[in-house]
């Protein structure tokens, strides 16, 4: 899948006065994912993967790795939406997760280690009620998942993976995404501002 991305990045240690050492900054050893939506450079990610970094950067499909800057967050959702400078990128679609129902089949990309951009085959267990208003996937957790996307039969966006519960006794380990409609209204919202005005966006509701 080309439009998917590997998202690292890395924090500078502190001392114990907490002022940051004047050591280079070491990138995360596992990358988390990211998918591209627009040819422009703009990448949805998890949020949680890009929280007080000191750098970001992004591994394309090709192999060449990008600097991004972080343009618009939506902590309530947990999403962050990356731009890297690079124009003509391959991107995916978003879908409706609206009209997604229990045991519908879904695939889910990077969601396996190092060649983590093949699918992998899930059903939807939840769409909303009793998983916090999340989707939820009978897919065996996997944390270089986290920041990938869910794809409908047509091959469009349909959740973003953002967090995973093991398996406990009877209950099968369960992978969790936002839906996408709700992560919708912060990228109409980033689509039609100026670059300048691109660092305050409203969280999506």
């Amino acid at each position: 899948m080309r439009a998917v991305v590997d998202v690292r990045f890395s924090k500078r240690t502190s001392t114990d006065h907490g002022a940051p050492r004047r050591t280079p900054a070491e990138l995360h050893p596992r990358p988390n994912r990211g998918f591209i939506i627009d040819r422009q450079g703009y990448i949805v990610t998890h949020d949680r993967t890009v929280s007080g970094v000191s750098a970001i950067q992004v591994t394309l499909h090709d192999g060449r790795t990008l600097p991004a800057a972080v343009v618009a967050r939506d902590r309530l959702n947990d999403i962050a939406i990356l731009k890297v400078e690079q124009s003509g990128l391959p991107v995916i679609a978003l879908g409706d997760s609206w009209i997604l129902a229990v045991g519908e089949r879904v695939l889910a990309i990077g969601n396996g280690g190092a060649v983590g951009r093949a699918p992998t085959v899930a059903t939807v267990r939840a769409t909303g009620a009793g998983s916090g208003g999340n989707l939820a996937v009978d897919l065996t957790p996997k944390p270089d998942g986290a920041g990938g996307p869910l794809l409908n039969h047509l091959g469009q966006v349909v959740g973003i993976v953002t967090d995973s519960a093991t398996a406990t006794g009877a209950r099968p380990p369960l992978t969790f995404a936002v839906p996408v409609d709700r992560v919708k209204p912060i990228i109409r919202s980033l689509m039609s501002r100026p670059a300048a005005a691109l660092t305050d966006l409203p969280e999506a509701q």
